[in-house]
Protein backbone atom coordinates (compact mmCIF):
# COMPACT_ATOMS: atom_id res chain seq x y z
CA UNK A 1 0.00 0.00 0.00
CA UNK A 2 1.37 3.41 -0.98
CA UNK A 3 2.29 5.74 2.28
CA UNK A 4 1.35 9.34 1.80
CA UNK A 5 3.80 11.58 4.33
CA UNK A 6 0.27 14.01 4.00
CA UNK A 7 -2.92 12.17 3.73
CA UNK A 8 -5.91 14.47 2.41
CA UNK A 9 -7.91 13.73 5.71
CA UNK A 10 -5.88 13.89 8.19
CA UNK A 11 -4.81 17.39 6.72
CA UNK A 12 -8.56 18.16 6.88
CA UNK A 13 -9.12 17.14 10.33
CA UNK A 14 -6.11 18.48 11.70
CA UNK A 15 -6.93 22.22 9.55
CA UNK A 16 -10.08 22.20 11.16
CA UNK A 17 -9.01 21.58 14.60
CA UNK A 18 -6.38 23.96 14.87
CA UNK A 19 -9.11 26.61 13.09
CA UNK A 20 -11.44 25.69 15.25
CA UNK A 21 -9.33 25.96 18.68
CA UNK A 22 -7.62 28.98 17.56
CA UNK A 23 -11.33 30.78 17.13
CA UNK A 24 -12.62 29.53 20.89
CA UNK A 25 -9.43 30.92 22.10
CA UNK A 26 -9.66 34.52 20.52
CA UNK A 27 -13.52 34.68 20.97
CA UNK A 28 -12.70 33.55 24.69
CA UNK A 29 -10.75 35.98 25.25
CA UNK A 30 -12.91 38.49 23.86
CA UNK A 31 -16.50 37.44 25.45
CA UNK A 32 -14.36 36.88 28.84
CA UNK A 33 -12.98 41.24 28.06
CA UNK A 34 -16.56 42.28 26.89
CA UNK A 35 -18.17 40.53 29.40
CA UNK A 36 -16.41 41.40 32.14
CA UNK A 37 -16.25 44.85 31.57
CA UNK A 38 -19.95 44.93 30.53
CA UNK A 39 -20.85 43.27 34.66
CA UNK A 40 -18.08 45.32 36.28
CA UNK A 41 -20.26 48.28 34.91
CA UNK A 42 -23.15 47.50 35.24
CA UNK A 43 -22.06 46.63 39.38
CA UNK A 44 -20.65 50.23 39.52
CA UNK A 45 -23.80 51.38 38.68
CA UNK A 46 -25.98 49.76 40.88
CA UNK A 47 -23.33 50.37 43.62
CA UNK A 48 -23.16 54.01 42.82
CA UNK A 49 -27.01 54.49 43.05
CA UNK A 50 -27.15 52.80 46.62
CA UNK A 51 -24.04 54.99 47.73
CA UNK A 52 -25.77 58.41 46.50
CA UNK A 53 -29.16 57.63 47.62
CA UNK A 54 -27.55 56.40 51.36
CA UNK A 55 -26.15 60.28 51.20
CA UNK A 56 -29.10 62.31 50.27
CA UNK A 57 -30.68 60.42 53.21
CA UNK A 58 -28.53 60.80 55.91
CA UNK A 59 -27.61 64.24 57.86
CA UNK A 60 -24.12 64.32 57.66
CA UNK A 61 -23.35 67.48 59.85
CA UNK A 62 -24.96 65.18 62.03
CA UNK A 63 -23.18 62.42 61.14
CA UNK A 64 -19.53 63.95 61.41
CA UNK A 65 -20.81 65.43 64.74
CA UNK A 66 -21.57 61.72 66.04
CA UNK A 67 -17.75 60.65 64.98
CA UNK A 68 -16.44 63.41 66.53
CA UNK A 69 -18.45 62.97 69.94
CA UNK A 70 -18.44 59.13 69.70
CA UNK A 71 -22.18 59.65 70.91
CA UNK A 72 -25.34 58.43 69.01
CA UNK A 73 -27.94 61.00 67.54
CA UNK A 74 -31.56 60.03 66.55
CA UNK A 75 -30.32 60.59 62.76
CA UNK A 76 -27.94 57.89 63.55
CA UNK A 77 -30.20 55.45 64.66
CA UNK A 78 -32.28 56.54 61.31
CA UNK A 79 -29.06 56.06 59.75
CA UNK A 80 -28.23 51.97 61.09
CA UNK A 81 -31.77 51.46 60.16
CA UNK A 82 -31.39 52.69 56.75
CA UNK A 83 -28.94 50.51 56.68
CA UNK A 84 -29.75 47.98 58.11
CA UNK A 85 -33.11 48.16 55.90
CA UNK A 86 -30.97 48.34 52.13
CA UNK A 87 -27.93 45.66 52.92
CA UNK A 88 -31.30 43.17 52.43
CA UNK A 89 -33.16 44.84 49.76
CA UNK A 90 -30.15 45.49 47.47
CA UNK A 91 -28.89 41.24 48.48
CA UNK A 92 -25.27 43.65 49.03
CA UNK A 93 -22.47 41.49 50.86
CA UNK A 94 -21.53 44.26 53.40
CA UNK A 95 -23.18 47.97 53.85
CA UNK A 96 -21.21 50.35 55.84
CA UNK A 97 -19.52 53.31 56.94
CA UNK A 98 -15.70 53.61 58.10
CA UNK A 99 -12.54 55.54 58.23
CA UNK A 100 -9.26 55.06 58.63
CA UNK A 101 -7.12 55.87 61.52
CA UNK A 102 -3.85 54.66 63.09
CA UNK A 103 -3.45 51.69 60.89
CA UNK A 104 -6.78 50.26 62.12
CA UNK A 105 -10.58 50.46 60.32
CA UNK A 106 -13.08 52.76 62.87
CA UNK A 107 -16.51 51.76 62.01
CA UNK A 108 -19.14 54.64 61.60
CA UNK A 109 -21.92 53.02 60.94
CA UNK A 110 -22.46 49.29 59.40
CA UNK A 111 -25.26 47.12 58.34
CA UNK A 112 -26.45 43.98 59.95
CA UNK A 113 -28.71 41.90 57.69
CA UNK A 114 -31.90 39.94 58.68
CA UNK A 115 -30.19 36.51 58.71
CA UNK A 116 -27.37 37.90 61.07
CA UNK A 117 -29.97 39.34 63.35
CA UNK A 118 -31.68 36.35 63.33
CA UNK A 119 -28.88 34.81 64.60
CA UNK A 120 -28.48 36.99 67.89
CA UNK A 121 -26.16 39.29 66.23
CA UNK A 122 -26.12 43.14 66.64
CA UNK A 123 -25.62 46.54 65.11
CA UNK A 124 -21.45 47.12 65.58
CA UNK A 125 -20.74 49.93 68.10
CA UNK A 126 -19.63 53.48 66.62
CA UNK A 127 -15.92 53.96 66.45
CA UNK A 128 -15.28 50.41 67.28
CA UNK A 129 -12.12 49.54 65.47
CA UNK A 130 -10.97 46.56 63.48
CA UNK A 131 -7.32 45.03 62.90
CA UNK A 132 -8.43 42.40 59.94
CA UNK A 133 -7.21 44.50 56.80
CA UNK A 134 -4.04 44.24 55.64
CA UNK A 135 -2.19 47.94 55.31
CA UNK A 136 -2.75 47.40 51.69
CA UNK A 137 -6.29 47.43 52.26
CA UNK A 138 -6.33 50.11 54.72
CA UNK A 139 -4.10 52.37 52.25
CA UNK A 140 -7.06 52.09 49.46
CA UNK A 141 -9.97 53.39 51.83
CA UNK A 142 -7.56 56.34 53.24
CA UNK A 143 -6.94 57.24 49.18
CA UNK A 144 -10.88 57.25 48.77
CA UNK A 145 -11.65 59.05 51.64
CA UNK A 146 -9.43 61.99 50.30
CA UNK A 147 -11.30 61.99 46.29
CA UNK A 148 -14.43 63.69 45.80
CA UNK A 149 -14.98 60.83 43.69
CA UNK A 150 -16.66 57.19 43.85
CA UNK A 151 -13.32 54.64 44.12
CA UNK A 152 -14.41 50.61 42.86
CA UNK A 153 -11.88 48.26 44.19
CA UNK A 154 -11.74 44.71 44.86
CA UNK A 155 -10.44 43.87 48.88
CA UNK A 156 -9.12 41.13 51.02
CA UNK A 157 -10.51 40.52 54.68
CA UNK A 158 -11.48 38.14 56.91
CA UNK A 159 -14.83 38.30 56.32
CA UNK A 160 -14.33 37.52 52.59
CA UNK A 161 -13.13 38.38 49.06
CA UNK A 162 -15.77 41.56 47.52
CA UNK A 163 -16.05 44.15 45.37
CA UNK A 164 -16.38 47.63 46.96
CA UNK A 165 -17.38 50.80 45.78
CA UNK A 166 -16.69 54.10 48.60
CA UNK A 167 -18.20 57.09 48.39
CA UNK A 168 -16.71 60.11 50.63
CA UNK A 169 -18.80 61.60 53.44
CA UNK A 170 -18.10 65.62 53.03
CA UNK A 171 -19.97 67.76 55.52
CA UNK A 172 -20.79 70.80 54.43
CA UNK A 173 -17.86 72.49 55.43
CA UNK A 174 -15.72 70.25 53.21
CA UNK A 175 -14.48 67.88 55.67
CA UNK A 176 -13.74 64.90 54.32
CA UNK A 177 -14.32 62.40 57.92
CA UNK A 178 -15.43 59.06 56.43
CA UNK A 179 -16.52 56.65 53.71
CA UNK A 180 -19.77 55.21 52.92
CA UNK A 181 -19.07 51.80 51.37
CA UNK A 182 -20.85 49.32 49.39
CA UNK A 183 -19.81 45.19 49.01
CA UNK A 184 -20.66 42.88 46.74
CA UNK A 185 -19.15 39.14 46.51
CA UNK A 186 -16.83 38.97 44.37
CA UNK A 187 -17.05 34.92 44.03
CA UNK A 188 -20.35 35.57 42.66
CA UNK A 189 -19.46 38.09 40.03
CA UNK A 190 -16.60 36.27 39.19
CA UNK A 191 -18.76 32.91 38.87
CA UNK A 192 -21.07 34.94 36.54
CA UNK A 193 -18.12 35.83 34.22
CA UNK A 194 -16.71 32.22 34.20
CA UNK A 195 -20.23 30.99 33.64
CA UNK A 196 -20.89 33.30 30.62
CA UNK A 197 -17.38 32.85 29.20
CA UNK A 198 -17.65 29.04 29.33
CA UNK A 199 -21.04 29.17 27.55
CA UNK A 200 -19.53 31.34 25.16
CA UNK A 201 -16.63 28.77 24.98
CA UNK A 202 -19.05 25.85 24.06
CA UNK A 203 -21.52 27.32 21.97
CA UNK A 204 -18.58 28.41 19.96
CA UNK A 205 -16.65 25.29 20.09
CA UNK A 206 -20.22 23.27 19.02
CA UNK A 207 -20.52 25.54 16.29
CA UNK A 208 -16.67 25.32 15.52
CA UNK A 209 -16.97 21.36 15.16
CA UNK A 210 -20.62 21.51 13.30
CA UNK A 211 -18.71 23.82 10.99
CA UNK A 212 -15.32 21.47 10.58
CA UNK A 213 -17.48 18.40 10.46
CA UNK A 214 -19.32 19.96 7.35
CA UNK A 215 -16.25 21.46 5.68
CA UNK A 216 -14.54 17.92 5.97
CA UNK A 217 -17.80 16.42 4.60
CA UNK A 218 -18.31 18.85 1.81
CA UNK A 219 -14.19 18.48 0.83
CA UNK A 220 -14.11 14.66 0.96
CA UNK A 221 -17.25 14.22 -1.40
CA UNK A 222 -16.66 16.93 -3.68
CA UNK A 223 -13.40 17.64 -3.78
CA UNK A 224 -10.89 14.68 -3.12
CA UNK A 225 -14.06 12.30 -3.65
CA UNK A 226 -14.21 8.81 -2.72
CA UNK A 227 -10.94 7.61 -5.24
CA UNK A 228 -8.18 7.99 -2.27
CA UNK A 229 -10.61 6.72 0.34
CA UNK A 230 -11.52 3.66 -1.73
CA UNK A 231 -8.07 2.71 -3.11
CA UNK A 232 -6.05 2.86 0.33
CA UNK A 233 -8.71 0.82 2.19
CA UNK A 234 -8.81 -1.80 -0.99
CA UNK A 235 -5.19 -2.29 -0.99
CA UNK A 236 -4.88 -2.37 2.89
CA UNK A 237 -7.98 -5.30 2.86
CA UNK A 238 -6.70 -7.11 -0.21
CA UNK A 239 -2.92 -7.19 1.45
CA UNK A 240 -4.55 -8.81 4.35
CA UNK A 241 -6.93 -10.98 2.68
CA UNK A 242 -3.65 -12.49 1.12
CA UNK A 243 -1.64 -12.60 4.24
CA UNK A 244 -2.45 -13.79 7.75
CA UNK A 245 -6.43 -13.19 7.29
CA UNK A 246 -6.87 -16.49 4.75
CA UNK A 247 -10.07 -16.77 5.50
CA UNK A 248 -12.32 -14.88 3.29
CA UNK A 249 -15.25 -14.58 5.84
CA UNK A 250 -13.10 -12.59 8.16
CA UNK A 251 -13.38 -9.23 5.83
CA UNK A 252 -16.22 -6.76 4.78
CA UNK A 253 -16.02 -3.51 3.20
CA UNK A 254 -19.18 -1.99 1.13
CA UNK A 255 -18.66 0.31 -1.13
CA UNK A 256 -20.56 2.75 -3.27
CA UNK A 257 -21.13 1.57 -6.65
CA UNK A 258 -19.00 3.33 -9.26
CA UNK A 259 -18.90 3.58 -12.98
CA UNK A 260 -16.34 5.88 -14.07
CA UNK A 261 -14.74 3.44 -16.71
CA UNK A 262 -11.49 3.81 -15.56
CA UNK A 263 -9.14 3.08 -12.94
CA UNK A 264 -11.69 3.75 -10.15
CA UNK A 265 -14.22 1.25 -11.89
CA UNK A 266 -11.39 -1.57 -11.04
CA UNK A 267 -10.90 -0.51 -7.47
CA UNK A 268 -14.79 -0.92 -7.12
CA UNK A 269 -14.64 -4.44 -8.07
CA UNK A 270 -11.78 -5.20 -5.96
CA UNK A 271 -13.62 -3.25 -3.06
CA UNK A 272 -17.69 -5.13 -3.80
CA UNK A 273 -15.63 -8.52 -3.83
CA UNK A 274 -14.54 -7.85 -0.13
CA UNK A 275 -17.93 -6.88 1.10
CA UNK A 276 -19.24 -9.65 2.25
CA UNK A 277 -16.17 -11.07 4.03
CA UNK A 278 -15.48 -7.53 6.01
CA UNK A 279 -19.19 -7.72 7.24
CA UNK A 280 -18.44 -10.85 8.80
CA UNK A 281 -15.01 -9.87 10.37
CA UNK A 282 -16.53 -6.56 12.32
CA UNK A 283 -19.60 -8.91 12.95
CA UNK A 284 -16.64 -11.23 14.75
CA UNK A 285 -14.70 -8.07 16.44
CA UNK A 286 -17.82 -6.71 17.74
CA UNK A 287 -19.13 -10.14 19.21
CA UNK A 288 -15.76 -10.32 20.80
CA UNK A 289 -15.70 -6.99 22.26
CA UNK A 290 -19.45 -7.37 23.96
CA UNK A 291 -17.70 -10.77 25.60
CA UNK A 292 -14.89 -9.13 27.01
CA UNK A 293 -16.81 -5.72 28.25
CA UNK A 294 -19.55 -8.38 30.07
CA UNK A 295 -16.55 -10.57 31.44
CA UNK A 296 -15.19 -7.05 32.50
CA UNK A 297 -18.50 -5.72 34.55
CA UNK A 298 -18.75 -9.12 35.89
CA UNK A 299 -15.81 -8.86 37.20
CA UNK A 300 -15.96 -5.56 38.42
CA UNK A 301 -19.30 -6.14 40.44
CA UNK A 302 -17.75 -9.10 41.94
CA UNK A 303 -14.71 -7.06 43.44
CA UNK A 304 -17.08 -4.56 45.06
CA UNK A 305 -20.06 -7.15 46.41
CA UNK A 306 -16.47 -8.52 48.10
CA UNK A 307 -15.71 -5.02 49.93
CA UNK A 308 -19.08 -4.35 50.58
CA UNK A 309 -21.18 -6.49 53.84
CA UNK A 310 -24.74 -7.31 52.07
CA UNK A 311 -26.46 -6.78 54.96
CA UNK A 312 -25.09 -3.35 55.81
CA UNK A 313 -23.84 -2.40 52.87
CA UNK A 314 -21.08 -1.16 55.14
CA UNK A 315 -17.21 -2.56 54.51
CA UNK A 316 -16.90 -6.13 54.79
CA UNK A 317 -13.80 -7.96 56.49
CA UNK A 318 -12.07 -8.33 53.13
CA UNK A 319 -12.46 -3.95 53.30
CA UNK A 320 -11.61 -3.70 56.57
CA UNK A 321 -8.33 -6.06 55.86
CA UNK A 322 -7.24 -3.86 53.05
CA UNK A 323 -7.82 -0.98 55.05
CA UNK A 324 -5.46 -1.92 57.72
CA UNK A 325 -2.76 -2.81 55.30
CA UNK A 326 -3.24 0.69 53.92
CA UNK A 327 -3.15 2.29 57.04
CA UNK A 328 0.03 0.85 58.40
CA UNK A 329 1.70 1.75 55.12
CA UNK A 330 0.89 5.58 56.33
CA UNK A 331 1.81 5.23 59.34
CA UNK A 332 5.25 3.26 58.03
CA UNK A 333 5.47 6.37 55.73
CA UNK A 334 4.13 9.04 58.76
CA UNK A 335 1.40 10.16 56.72
CA UNK A 336 -0.39 9.23 59.79
CA UNK A 337 0.38 9.65 62.95
CA UNK A 338 -2.75 9.06 65.11
CA UNK A 339 -5.75 7.13 64.83
CA UNK A 340 -8.10 4.74 66.86
CA UNK A 341 -10.35 1.89 66.50
CA UNK A 342 -13.64 1.29 68.09
CA UNK A 343 -14.46 -2.74 68.40
CA UNK A 344 -18.34 -3.16 68.59
CA UNK A 345 -20.19 -6.52 69.48
CA UNK A 346 -23.75 -6.61 69.47
CA UNK A 347 -25.57 -8.15 72.44
CA UNK A 348 -28.57 -10.51 72.80
CA UNK A 349 -28.29 -11.04 68.83
CA UNK A 350 -28.47 -14.86 69.77
CA UNK A 351 -31.87 -14.64 71.61
CA UNK A 352 -33.28 -12.62 68.90
CA UNK A 353 -32.65 -15.21 66.19
CA UNK A 354 -33.80 -17.96 68.75
CA UNK A 355 -36.80 -15.91 69.87
CA UNK A 356 -38.09 -14.05 66.70
CA UNK A 357 -36.27 -15.72 63.54
CA UNK A 358 -33.32 -14.65 61.87
CA UNK A 359 -35.48 -12.06 59.69
CA UNK A 360 -35.64 -10.05 62.94
CA UNK A 361 -32.12 -10.82 63.94
CA UNK A 362 -31.13 -9.18 60.36
CA UNK A 363 -33.34 -6.39 61.48
CA UNK A 364 -31.41 -6.23 64.66
CA UNK A 365 -28.10 -5.97 63.24
CA UNK A 366 -29.12 -3.57 60.26
CA UNK A 367 -30.81 -0.72 62.69
CA UNK A 368 -27.26 -1.25 65.03
CA UNK A 369 -25.22 -0.55 62.12
CA UNK A 370 -27.16 2.39 61.01
CA UNK A 371 -26.73 4.11 64.75
CA UNK A 372 -23.01 3.16 64.76
CA UNK A 373 -22.71 5.06 60.99
CA UNK A 374 -25.18 7.71 61.97
CA UNK A 375 -22.49 8.81 64.83
CA UNK A 376 -19.57 7.88 63.75
CA UNK A 377 -20.22 9.32 60.16
CA UNK A 378 -16.41 10.57 59.39
CA UNK A 379 -15.32 7.36 59.48
CA UNK A 380 -15.18 4.06 57.92
CA UNK A 381 -17.54 0.88 59.56
CA UNK A 382 -16.76 -2.35 58.55
CA UNK A 383 -18.53 -5.51 59.59
CA UNK A 384 -16.14 -8.41 60.36
CA UNK A 385 -18.59 -11.04 62.23
CA UNK A 386 -22.29 -12.26 62.84
CA UNK A 387 -22.36 -9.11 65.58
CA UNK A 388 -19.07 -7.59 65.17
CA UNK A 389 -17.84 -3.54 63.64
CA UNK A 390 -15.20 -2.11 63.82
CA UNK A 391 -14.72 1.73 63.17
CA UNK A 392 -11.21 3.37 62.33
CA UNK A 393 -11.33 6.98 63.96
CA UNK A 394 -9.29 9.73 62.14
CA UNK A 395 -9.12 12.86 62.13
CA UNK A 396 -12.06 14.98 63.59
CA UNK A 397 -13.80 11.63 64.97
CA UNK A 398 -10.45 10.87 66.24
CA UNK A 399 -9.98 14.37 67.94
CA UNK A 400 -13.64 13.67 69.14
CA UNK A 401 -13.38 10.14 70.42
CA UNK A 402 -14.35 9.70 73.78
CA UNK A 403 -17.48 11.98 73.45
CA UNK A 404 -18.57 9.97 70.16
CA UNK A 405 -18.17 6.66 72.18
CA UNK A 406 -20.19 8.07 75.11
CA UNK A 407 -22.54 9.30 72.93
CA UNK A 408 -23.03 5.88 71.35
CA UNK A 409 -23.41 4.27 74.35
CA UNK A 410 -26.22 6.52 75.88
CA UNK A 411 -27.61 6.22 72.46
CA UNK A 412 -27.62 2.11 72.94
CA UNK A 413 -28.25 2.60 76.57
CA UNK A 414 -32.04 4.32 75.42
CA UNK A 415 -32.57 1.66 72.92
CA UNK A 416 -32.07 -1.14 74.70
CA UNK A 417 -34.26 0.26 78.13
CA UNK A 418 -37.03 1.54 75.43
CA UNK A 419 -39.68 -0.59 76.18
CA UNK A 420 -42.24 0.66 73.29
CA UNK A 421 -40.02 -0.70 70.69
CA UNK A 422 -40.21 -4.13 69.79
CA UNK A 423 -37.73 -6.58 71.10
CA UNK A 424 -35.47 -6.96 67.83
CA UNK A 425 -34.96 -2.91 67.62
CA UNK A 426 -33.89 -2.60 71.33
CA UNK A 427 -30.37 -2.84 69.97
CA UNK A 428 -27.19 -3.12 72.65
CA UNK A 429 -23.83 -3.47 72.18
CA UNK A 430 -20.31 -3.23 74.10
CA UNK A 431 -18.05 -0.51 72.53
CA UNK A 432 -13.93 -0.89 73.29
CA UNK A 433 -11.93 1.68 71.81
CA UNK A 434 -7.74 1.53 71.75
CA UNK A 435 -5.50 4.51 70.36
CA UNK A 436 -2.42 3.87 68.48
CA UNK A 437 0.74 4.11 70.16
CA UNK A 438 4.08 4.87 68.07
CA UNK A 439 5.05 1.74 66.87
CA UNK A 440 2.29 -0.54 66.90
CA UNK A 441 0.67 -2.10 64.13
CA UNK A 442 -3.06 -1.84 63.11
CA UNK A 443 -3.60 -5.40 64.23
CA UNK A 444 -2.00 -4.60 67.24
CA UNK A 445 -4.38 -1.63 68.49
CA UNK A 446 -7.33 -3.77 67.09
CA UNK A 447 -6.38 -6.32 69.69
CA UNK A 448 -6.77 -4.11 72.49
CA UNK A 449 -9.74 -2.75 71.09
CA UNK A 450 -11.16 -6.27 70.77
CA UNK A 451 -9.92 -6.75 74.50
CA UNK A 452 -11.92 -3.66 75.54
CA UNK A 453 -14.35 -4.26 74.30
CA UNK A 454 -14.67 -7.75 76.17
CA UNK A 455 -13.98 -6.24 79.19
CA UNK A 456 -16.97 -3.65 78.71
CA UNK A 457 -18.72 -6.69 77.62
CA UNK A 458 -18.29 -8.59 80.78
CA UNK A 459 -18.94 -5.27 82.71
CA UNK A 460 -22.43 -5.25 81.51
CA UNK A 461 -23.10 -8.60 82.50
CA UNK A 462 -22.62 -8.06 86.24
CA UNK A 463 -24.15 -4.73 85.75
CA UNK A 464 -27.09 -6.76 84.85
CA UNK A 465 -26.82 -9.25 87.29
Amino acid sequence: MAAYKRPIHKSLVLGSAVFVAFLCFILSIQAYLTYSKSLYKRYDDKLDDILKYITTQVDLDDLYECVVTGEKSENYNHTQRLLNGMVDEFELFYLYSVFVRDHLMVNICSATSAEERAKGEVDMPLLETSDAYPEAELQKFSEAIAKDEISYFEEKSDWGDAYTACKPLVNSTGVHFGLICADVAIDELHKTVNHYVLYNVLLTLGLGILFGLVLIVWLRHNVTGPILALEKSARHFAETSRGKKKDPKNLVFEVPEINTHNEVESLSKAIAQMSMDLKTYVEDILEAEETVKSAQEEAANMTMLAYKDALTHVGSKIAFDNAARTLDKDVAEKLVTEFGIAMIDLNNLKVINDSYGHANGNLYIAGACHIVCTIFRHSPVFRIGGDEFIVILKNSDYENRHDLIEKANLKFFETENDTAREPWERYSVAIGMAEYREGESTDAVFKRADQAMYMNKEKMKKTRA
